[in-house]
């Protein structure tokens, strides 16, 4: 499903199909785990298993239908993408385990990997979405990343306002949700899961980019909490080290 193209023409945003999830992995891969300041501080950027790890999350976010591309119009290479992950309050005193926390403790193996979730886990605590907005459905924006010589385009922006655009219309339903059996033989291990059904009233993100930050600035998303990586200690050193600069994240929210 085609959203939108850029004004030049160059690309057009679409939600991620079978035809393009691979394109959108390698994304990640080649633009998002060797730059995104948490992978770096993290060491995510030297461990290729912790990406994979990473991109087992990708893939079951994208069952939810709400993740999108950017398409080459002229090549049809996929040069950018966001992933988009649906998450439902937890009901109290259920004992059903939420697809997060089966990642956590059946998919997540490696130091680096384990680090992110808890450092992730850290953020959504202290923003307490569900309870300061008294939603019981939000969607996430997580893992914005273009190809490195596709940047400067405006495509993060493109594919962040489009997110918010298509998350807003799953209101009315379903827009293009995948399979298991769409992800390829790589993830047939995944088991199907129950969709989630109610509709989405928030919009969340962790910015940890200039350009991610300024994306959210301008789409009117509130910051909650602010998350410096010279605090965020790993194997004995502050992230900020490893990425070079004092640098911080921040765990924001949008209203839908």
């Amino acid at each position: 499903m085609v959203w939108c193209t850029s004004e030049d023409g160059k690309y057009r945003i679409e939600s991620i199909s079978p035809a393009t999830f691979p394109g959108a992995l390698q994304v990640l891969r080649e633009g998002f785990f060797p730059n995104e300041a948490a992978c770096v501080g993290l060491e995510v950027d030297k461990d290729p298993l912790a990406a994979e790890e990473m991109l087992e999350l990708c893939a079951d976010a994208a069952l939810d239908g709400l993740s999108l591309v950017a398409v080459n119009t002229d090549t049809g290479e996929v040069v950018a993408t966001v992933f988009c992950k649906l998450e439902e309050k937890p009901t109290p005193g259920s004992i059903e385990k939420s697809q997060f926390d089966i990642y956590i403790e059946e998919r997540c193996k490696r130091p680096s990997t384990k680090a992110m979730m808890e450092f992730l886990l850290e953020v959504d605590t202290k923003c307490d979405y569900f309870e300061r907005y008294g939603v019981d459905c939000l969607c996430e924006i997580m893992f914005l990343g273009t190809k490195p010589e596709h940047r400067r385009k405006g495509l993060a922006k493109l594919l962040t306002k489009t997110a918010v655009e298509v998350i807003k219309k799953s209101k009315e339903g379903p827009i293009a949700p995948l399979t298991v059996a769409d992800l390829g033989p790589k993830y047939a291990f995944m088991k199907p899961r129950k969709p989630v059904t109610k509709p989405p009233q928030l919009c969340t993100a962790v910015w940890s980019a200039v350009g991610s930050k300024r994306c959210g600035e301008i789409l009117g998303f509130t910051v909650l909490e602010v998350f410096s990586f010279g605090d965020l200690i790993y194997n004995g050193k502050p992230c900020s080290d490893r990425i070079g600069v004092v640098t911080t994240c921040e765990g924001a929210a949008l209203r839908i």
